[in-house]
């Protein structure tokens, strides 16, 4: 070792610090002795380690590593441990000339040396929504949003199914000044034509037959101050549109059997998989509603145009999944290699559903090649019935039900689901009533 390395390393464990150095997936590179102390128990074969295999529960609790592999931007955070106090945790991404991550570094201050700094809440579990970081096809739009962050146009989002559109409405919700009111979403294709009208406007007590005696708030309403996400808005009855122009131009809208209008304060998003001009050419939306919505238009690409994509959501699926299950399992390189020779047809859906079939089939802890499946066979089959006579979106709605029936089962809330697959609680009860789980 030479002299420079020797006092560089002494000064690390000076420091007092838990420092620790991952390469860009997330396995440990160097770490000084008090993290190696802490974390490691003392041991020297840590190098090449994946973080997520590091057996203490308090670094899994605090390591900002999961955020940082989908979000690709430093974070620096202050955590509150259960009768250990409070911790200061810094993690900064280095990068190449590329752009791309080389390696991350984490710096941890224990109680005794945690800067005194005003306590902020735990940051929760990296969102879905940023599970696109650090993709190279999504830099343009990224570098949009900061410089629109400040402003409240309408935006539209389109593009393929399952390309992550819900996941950009929900960032841009994120870095707008309304990222600390509702994120509100309603799917204009998971609920009956008869129903969205009084879902997005509600009703005064007494408006139909049927209808509660307390009346019910919109999501319009609900929404106020914050962000209303359409997702498949094309799909929106055009008795509707008439009435959600009149919300986006003047802010206003009236509730189902009231006499007057209610004023609201809410940014649109809307997202569709539709060409909504050929959906105007054949008179099925309209085209006055359709400039509002789209002041500001982002395409997602397909997933098979964003090979940079497909190391952050592994790694942001790996996470969730093995924080789901209570387990700690990653992929062998062999394995990665494979998931990325993939075209994937279903796009970041497809591989959401690969990584948890990887996760709760494999038996060992590492992921190997010959865990893999056929991923030509990846669609789930629903019993009875015959994947070639199906297409994508029926396979995907019966895996959809498949997931929400298992959750139901273990959970019973819709608040509990909502917690652990990363959803909101209104967006679980509206696909439980679509698939008529009670």
């Amino acid at each position: 070792m030479s002299d420079n390395l020797f006092l560089f390393e002494n000064i690390l464990n000076a420091i007092g610090y838990y420092i620790c150095v991952y390469d860009k997936y997330g396995c440990i590179k160097y770490c000084n002795k008090a993290f190696k102390n802490a974390y490691l128990h003392g041991s020297d074969t840590f190098s090449g380690k994946h973080f997520s295999k590091i057996k203490s529960r308090e670094y899994q609790n605090i390591t900002g590593i999961p955020n940082i592999l989908i979000t690709h931007s430093k974070s620096s955070v202050q955590k509150k441990v259960e009768n250990n106090g409070t911790f200061y945790i810094d993690t900064s991404p280095c990068f190449n000339n590329d752009g791309s991550i080389d390696y991350i570094v984490e710096t941890i201050a224990s109680p005794f040396k945690a800067p005194v700094l005003p306590l902020k809440e735990d940051v929760p579990n990296t969102p879905a929504t940023d599970i696109f970081l650090g993709d190279v096809k999504m830099k343009g739009i990224l570098e949009t949003i900061n410089r629109i962050s400040k402003f409240d146009s309408t935006i539209l989002i389109t593009g393929e199914s399952g390309t992550g559109k819900s996941m950009l409405a929900n960032f841009i919700h994120s870095k707008s000044k309304r990222c600390n009111m509702p994120f509100v979403t309603i799917n204009c294709a998971a609920i009956p034509e008869n129903l969205i009208e009084s879902e997005l406007f509600g009703y005064v007590p007494g408006a139909f037959t049927g209808a509660s005696p307390k009346g019910k708030k919109g999501l319009v309403e609900i929404a106020d101050k914050g962000t209303l996400f359409l997702d498949e808005v094309g799909l929106l009855p055009q008795n509707c549109q008439a009435k959600f122009l009149q919300l986006i131009q003047e802010k206003i809208y009236t509730p189902i059997g009231a006499v007057k209008p209610k004023t609201t304060d809410i940014r649109i998003i809307s997202a569709t998989n539709l060409n909504l001009k050929k959906e105007i050419s054949e008179n099925k939306f309209r085209e006055d509603l359709y400039y509002r919505l789209r002041v500001i238009e982002f395409y997602m690409p397909p997933l098979s145009e964003r090979p940079d994509a497909i190391d952050p959501l592994i790694d942001y699926f790996l996470c969730q999944y093995n924080r789901m299950y209570s387990i700690n399992k990653s992929l062998s390189p062999k394995a990665r290699e494979i998931l990325h020779s993939y075209t994937y047809k279903g796009n970041i859906r497809e591989l959401q559903y690969i990584i948890e079939r990887l996760i709760v089939t494999s038996a060992e802890n590492q992921i190997m090649a010959s865990d893999m499946p056929n991923l030509a066979e990846t669609e789930p089959t629903p019993q009875n019935n015959s994947i070639e006579n199906m297409d994508f979106e029926t396979a995907v709605e019966n895996y959809e039900k498949e997931i929400l029936l298992k959750y139901f089962a273990k959970y019973k809330s819709t608040y509990k689901i909502a917690a652990a697959l990363g959803i909101t609680q209104s967006k679980v009860s509206r696909l439980m009533r679509k698939y008529q789980i009670n």
